[in-house]
């Protein structure tokens, strides 16, 4: 279970600009993270963890599925392909609309996502998270 502030940085990547502004500020109402970084381009939040050193590395990220250019399965296939052990270092939460139970299957099969939810994220389910 998280306490609040539990999480020095949190990434949320979702090419819905409006998904962003209401899971953002849900996260910094409930205190959830010291920083809440957003990306509508998991391009553009790859890059960025391309370049960010290991220790300012974000501790969750918030991932969408359903994007254009790479969805979120092709975004943690490249992830998990960084270098330097980057995918063992930072957890991922699907938040998406999709409900369906093969992409939580598929979700399964990457060892760094901890969980599966619908949007939007509620307290009940920022609270069962489990990041140790």
């Amino acid at each position: 279970m998280v306490t609040l502030s539990a999480v020095h940085t949190a990434y949320l990547v979702d090419d819905s600009e409006v998904d962003l502004f209401i899971q953002k500020k849900f996260l910094e109402l409930t205190a959830f993270a010291e920083r809440v970084i957003t990306f509508t381009s998991p391009i553009k939040a790859l890059e960025v963890l391309e370049s960010t050193p290991s220790s300012e590395m974000p501790s969750l990220i918030f991932l969408d599925l359903n994007m254009p250019l790479i969805n979120g399965f092709e975004f943690l296939e490249r992830v998990n392909a960084l270098p330097g052990g980057v995918s063992e270092k930072i957890k991922v939460v699907i938040l998406s609309s999709s409900n369906s139970p093969s992409d939580r299957l598929r979700s399964k099969e990457f060892p760094n996502v901890i969980k599966f939810f619908s949007k939007p994220l509620n307290m009940e389910e920022l609270q069962s998270l489990s990041l140790a």
